[in-house]
Order: structure tokens, then sequence, then C-alpha cells
């Protein structure tokens, strides 16, 4: 695994992240620098809306899973989305090396944290594609019954490779 990637959760069918999940986006992702989580990917025709230009929601998914795997990084523990806004800027088209990125911005009332988003054509980083925010509160003890134990236990592990990577820094 390259310096700095997250490893896969093998044992979720998660459309945006799951290596495993033949119709979704199989993203990975990196660590480009603090409080930052990136994804590097091409989406295909299949994710397409209107002739080659990436369907509008598939950004959206793009945005909260890198949204959410910044906050399994850093906070490391589970989070729900409750809120998400995006801006379409430029088309974003399929079939071309994409890079979104995602990185803690403030922290809000009541255990609620705000993300902010940003995607780009890898050959032109400076033309923001997309951008957007999201809030997320960390989901209730009570609810981590609805994982199924496989892949939460899967989850704790990456969460514990996590805490013990930023205690050898």
């Amino acid at each position: 695994m390259a310096e700095g990637a997250i490893p896969p959760l093998e044992t979720w069918r998660c459309f945006g992240c799951s290596p495993g999940h033949d119709g979704g986006l199989r993203l990975t992702f990196t660590v480009p620098g603090p409080d930052r989580v990136r994804t590097e990917f091409v989406a295909s025709e299949d994710h397409a809306g209107m002739g080659s230009i990436l369907h509008g929601g598939i950004v959206a998914v793009v945005f909260d899973e890198v949204m959410m795997w910044c906050l399994l990084r850093y906070r490391r523990r589970f989070h729900v989305t409750v809120s998400m806004e995006q801006r379409l800027r430029r088309p974003v088209r399929v079939g071309i090396p994409l890079v979104a990125e995602a990185e803690l911005d403030d922290d809000l009332e009541a255990d609620r944290v705000r993300l902010i988003a940003r995607m780009w054509a890898a050959a032109d980083p400076e033309a923001t594609l997309a951008e957007g925010s999201g809030v997320f509160v960390p989901l209730p003890e009570r609810m981590l019954s609805l994982i199924p134990d496989d892949q939460r236990q899967e989850m704790e592990a990456i969460l514990t490779g996590f805490a013990s990577q930023d205690l050898t820094r």
C-alpha cells in the first residue's frame, strides 16, 4: 500500500468505496497533509448524467465519501451526514483522471463538524470543477448495532491503525 494510503473496507458494500462493488466508484483514499483526505479516480460512462458529463449525484457521492473518510481518519469515529451542499463550477467529465479532497473546517455546536471539499481534473489542479461542504455528527452508540459485526470489526481495526499511526509521529 502506498505511503499515506488508507486501507479499503473489504467487507462493506459501499457504492462509493467498496473495492468489490461491481457498479460502484471503488474510491481509494490517501492523506496528502494534516486534516485532509484525497481520492483520485476516473469516473466511467456508467456514471454520466448527460453525454460525457459526470452526474451531479455522483459528485455528491464522491464528496460525501471523501469527507467521511477524512472524519474517520482524523476523528477516528463513525459519523453520519447531517447536511451537504455542492456547487458545480464547470462540467466534470467522465473518462479523465479526477481528484477530490476534503478538509476538516470547523467544530460546531452539538458535537457536529463541518468539512469542505473540492474537485478538479488531475491535469488542471488550479481549475475547480466542483466544491462543497458537509456537516456530520457522530453516530450514536445505540446505532452501532445496525452495522453487521464483521463490518464494525473491520472499521474498528482501521480506526485503531489510525490511532497507532498518530502515536508514532
